[in-house]
């Protein structure tokens, strides 16, 4: 008997707090009726331009087709969907406020050509480097050293000048990191609070990860915080713009309060600086290395890049001016073949939100699920759920047949006077024909919002063939 009691002492001291006890079984009861419910729901894949123009530039403009399925970024998966980003927020005053923010104060052309100093700077650093590797071994890795140059060209436009290089290189591993543990783990977004429980090194690992970033950003924050007034004529930085940017707070709004305008805690404004970080290098390294791979390919792809940029500038200069890239016309032609072909995401998602469209068109359903019965869209029809995740993949809608010749040829030539490329359009504007050709950027109302600064760095920093 006493053995008994002594045990059952222990046991007792070991157990967790009934509150922490009904708090876990709280959140296995939210996580278990989550999955449920979206293991009840079905997916759509839209495989037709026309049909894709109608939900995503027309359908999205009341709202229905604005919003993204949980995502795995880091601010979102451990705040359980509560802080988001640009690419995460759900439509609404938080993600209006936060991407005008960064497309007017960041992004605007006006603001980009007082980047134009950091961009040489990258660029020649660039060069430099790749240099420096033909002389010593001939072999020159390529794309580490754009992700380098990129990197820290994103780190100069965050926080400003003069971030140490250590620092920057920290960020830009602390990044990796943070990417490589959310690779695989899509129950993160779709289940955070279980994933906490069941994935307890998982979880803890990604905390620390965090805690890392945390730690790197929150000073260079800080130190900008403390000059926040810049001189007229200096490029403003991207988080200068977010400390007096006052939002709403969507949970809040979503539940019928009445949320004043706060300004952003430091939690969010690391996670707004890592997305941009992160956005500004990594597509655009996805987008290097398959224009990188064609030419390696297309050897006489790759001179009549060199001949043209020689013919531009003349075979002495050492550099291409910003203000001549316009002019390299089959440099740009390559490009736009290489996001035809290769786009840096392989599908675009959205989730319907409420009943906008009555009917469309080309649809292949995934029926895997079945369909619950609750609000509903009818397309082509037949039911679809609210809330059902609609894909749309990208290199599958590019490599149509009937928009391209030959699609699966990397044939830039088809973007220059006189192709079936010519005059086409990054961005499917509401009153056109309904014609979506290719949309490596996305379309409607979530696509990207730095598509024009991403297409700048892809110019400029292609101009490092020639030498490379």
């Amino acid at each position: 008997m006493t053995l008994l009691l002594v045990v059952g002492r222990g046991l007792l001291r070991r157990a967790p707090p009934i509150k922490e006890m009904r708090a876990r079984l709280a959140a296995v009861k939210w996580a278990l009726q989550k999955c449920f419910s979206t293991a009840l729901r079905q997916d759509v894949v839209i495989t037709d331009r026309a049909t894709a123009h109608r939900l995503l530039v027309r359908g999205g403009g009341g709202g229905a087709f604005c919003n993204r399925p949980p995502t795995s970024a880091a601010s979102s998966v451990l705040s359980r969907q509560r802080h988001h980003n640009i690419g995460s927020a759900p439509y609404g005053p938080l993600w209006r406020a936060i991407r005008r923010n960064l497309v007017s104060e960041v992004f605007h052309p006006s603001r980009l050509r007082l980047y134009a100093p950091a961009r040489r700077r990258a660029l020649r650093g660039l060069l430099a480097d790749l240099r420096e590797q033909c002389t010593s071994s001939n072999v020159a890795l390529a794309a580490e050293s754009m992700h380098a140059a990129l990197f820290g060209l994103s780190a100069a436009m965050c926080f400003g000048d003069g971030v140490d290089a250590g620092r920057v290189r920290a960020m830009a591993d602390a990044m990796e990191d943070l990417i490589r543990s959310l690779v695989g783990l899509s129950v993160f977004a779709a289940l955070p609070a279980l994933t906490e429980l069941v994935y307890r090194k998982k979880w803890n690992k990604l905390v620390a990860l965090r805690r890392q970033q945390e730690e790197l950003y929150l000073p260079l924050i800080n130190a900008r915080r403390g000059q926040h007034h810049r001189p007229s004529g200096e490029a403003p930085t991207y988080v200068d713009t977010l400390f007096d940017l006052l939002v709403v707070d969507d949970n809040c709004s979503a539940s019928g309060g009445n949320s004043p305008k706060q300004r952003l805690t430091d939690g969010e404004l690391v996670g707004l600086c890592s997305e941009f970080l992160g956005a500004g290098t990594e597509p655009a390294i996805a987008a290097m290395q398959s224009v990188m791979a064609n030419l390696v390919k297309h050897p006489e792809v790759q001179e009549a890049v060199r001949r043209e940029i020689d013919a531009v500038i003349g075979e002495d200069a050492e550099e291409v001016g910003e203000e001549d890239l316009g002019k390299l016309e089959y440099l740009n032609a390559v490009l736009m073949e290489a996001l035809r072909l290769h786009p840096t995401v392989p599908s675009l998602s959205r989730q319907y939100d409420r009943v906008v469209i009555n009917q469309a068109h080309g649809l292949n359903f995934l029926f895997t699920r079945k369909v619950i019965p609750e609000d509903h869209i009818v397309l082509d029809g037949r039911r679809a759920s609210a809330g059902t995740t609609v894909q749309f993949p990208l290199e599958r809608l590019a490599r149509d047949k009937a928009a391209w010749a030959d699609p699966d040829e990397f044939r830039p030539e088809r973007f220059l006077a006189g192709g079936e490329g010519e005059g086409v359009s990054l961005v499917a504007a509401a009153g056109s024909a309904g014609e979506i050709k290719m949309m490596p950027f996305g379309a409607g109302r979530r696509m990207c919002p730095g598509m024009g600064v991403a297409m700048l760095h892809l110019r400029t920093s292609g101009t490092s063939w020639r030498t490379s």
